[in-house]
């Protein structure tokens, strides 16, 4: 039977390019290394490359490194060995590759040695939530293995930075919801769009998907209002607790709004790779006023 994956909807130049890059991959063997953060929808693009050139056929094997033990990543090794001797086509999704142990990673490459040598239809795509350059300049990950992983290096980006994605990819997972649950869900209110617009998806996809569940939950068809989605609640009680945990004696408003300007705007500098043109660009403001920002908050590049 045919694998159903949900299409990585958007309208971004982003998700147009992956969309193209997908169909491409699909045609060859090339090994694949996806960068993003939690979320952002590394499996669901594994499992698009995987299904379009396998069609009906093929096995889609996946290991998160983060919640299988030694014992469960090196069976996973073992069933794939056996499974070479088969014409069918495989795929090997190695989640949080980063998290692999030095003697994991020898497993895995030696498994890969293997392979290469018998030239099979095999694909290995890896993901990751930061480059693996400085793990692997600092020992912990072994160069030879990550020289196999990344044939292609594909940075997904996260939701707050392709805007123009959300309401595509929420309404989706509406209709897809709908489906499942029997509940006729067909469309967001205009406030509800606003939000989830401006909202800044911390957890990107997942937190997505957990705001349209519970809509379904707390929510009357046919149309999901913004409360339903809970994200207001939801955001200023995560923002304001981290705020005042680290505020000290002085929880001033002037205080807690200044920490708050400086956590946020680090983090999309981080992002940016303190680039202060593409920051303030996701910020929507001038680069002269990051830059008077950063000199009030002190921020200066670690």
């Amino acid at each position: 039977m045919e694998k159903k994956v949900t299409p990585f909807a958007g309208q971004s130049s982003f998700a147009k390019e992956i969309s193209s890059l997908v169909q491409t991959l699909s045609g060859n063997n090339a090994s694949v290394l996806l960068i993003g953060e939690r979320g952002t929808g590394k499996r669901l693009i594994a499992q698009h490359i995987h299904y379009s050139a396998a069609g009906n056929l093929g096995y889609f094997f996946e290991i998160n490194c983060r919640s299988f033990t030694e014992a469960q990543i090196l069976g996973a090794f073992e069933t794939v060995s056996r499974l070479i001797a088969y014409d069918q086509k495989i795929t090997l999704f190695v989640c949080f590759a980063d998290r692999l142990t030095i003697t994991l990673q020898n497993a895995f490459l030696e498994l890969i040695k293997k392979v290469t040598e018998k030239n099979l239809n095999f694909r290995i795509i890896s993901s990751v939530e930061k480059p693996l350059e400085e793990a692997v300049k600092a020992g912990a990950f072994l160069s030879d293995l990550y020289c196999r992983l990344n044939s292609v290096v594909l940075n997904i980006l996260p939701l707050r930075q392709r805007k123009e994605d959300i309401l595509p990819i929420a309404q989706s997972y509406l209709e897809s919801f709908s489906k499942k649950s029997g509940f006729d869900f067909t469309s967001y209110s205009e406030g509800a769009k606003e939000a989830l617009v401006s909202h800044f998806w911390q957890g990107n996809a997942d937190e997505l998907i957990n705001a349209v569940q519970r809509a379904f939950i707390v929510g009357e068809p046919p149309v999901i209002s913004e409360t339903d989605l809970g994200l207001a609640e939801a955001g200023l009680s995560s923002a304001v607790n981290e705020t005042v945990d680290g505020m000290g004696e002085d929880k001033s408003l002037k205080t807690a709004i200044d920490s708050f300007k400086k956590e946020y705007l680090t983090k999309i500098l981080e992002e940016n790779d303190w680039n202060q043109t593409k920051t303030a660009a996701v910020l929507g403001i001038q680069r002269t006023y990051v830059i008077r920002l950063m000199n009030e908050l002190h921020i200066r590049r670690q």
